[in-house]
């Protein structure tokens, strides 16, 4: 199933920043839309918060416009302790994404995901600008694939990858795993 295939309701606030950073680089959503290879009319729902996206799809719009999925979360503030409770928040298709890092860090990215059984980031590997991706599993397990090789993460392990190395992950237990 495709990324534009799903037409359940995503956090408005979500794609309200999506159209918001678009301006401020003021690119149209045809380009970002080329860019990201979604339709104009896929951005245009996102946009408006009439779908979700899977975080591969979410990564290559905030991509297609050179910024981090941590600007999109992040609230502006310029310190660098983040809070628990105000943490930033991103949770559709079984996936809640936290953002621990501020907003204004621009090389470190930190994410605290919980992964509902049976969920991960979609059937198609995907990649993204970047240096490195870590994950570490701190509770449940996790598959990830990373270049067509699966990986079977256990609580503890971790993993570590060139971001643009196509992957994709699920997590295949009974329970929630987190990391």
């Amino acid at each position: 199933m495709s990324d534009e295939g799903n037409f359940t309701q995503v956090d408005g606030d979500v794609g309200a920043r999506l159209r918001e950073l678009r301006r401020e680089r003021n690119m149209s959503a045809r380009e970002v839309a080329e860019a990201a290879k979604v339709s104009p009319a896929y951005l245009s729902r996102l946009e408006h918060g009439k779908v979700s996206p899977t975080v591969a799809t979410l990564v290559r719009v905030v991509g297609a416009m050179g910024e981090s999925v941590a600007r999109v979360f992040g609230d502006g503030e310029a310190g660098p302790l983040v809070r628990r409770a105000d943490r930033r928040a991103d949770r559709n298709r079984g996936v809640a994404d936290e953002i621990v890092t501020p907003a204004r860090a621009a090389r470190l990215e930190v994410l605290e995901t919980t992964i509902e059984p049976g969920a991960g980031s979609g059937e198609k590997p995907y990649h993204h600008p970047g240096d490195e991706e870590c994950v570490l599993l701190l509770e449940g397990r996790l598959t990830v694939w990373l270049d067509g090789t699966r990986h079977e993460l256990e609580v503890g392990d971790a993993v570590t990858f060139p971001c643009r190395t196509p992957h994709r992950w699920e997590n295949p237990g009974a329970e929630p795993a987190s990391g």
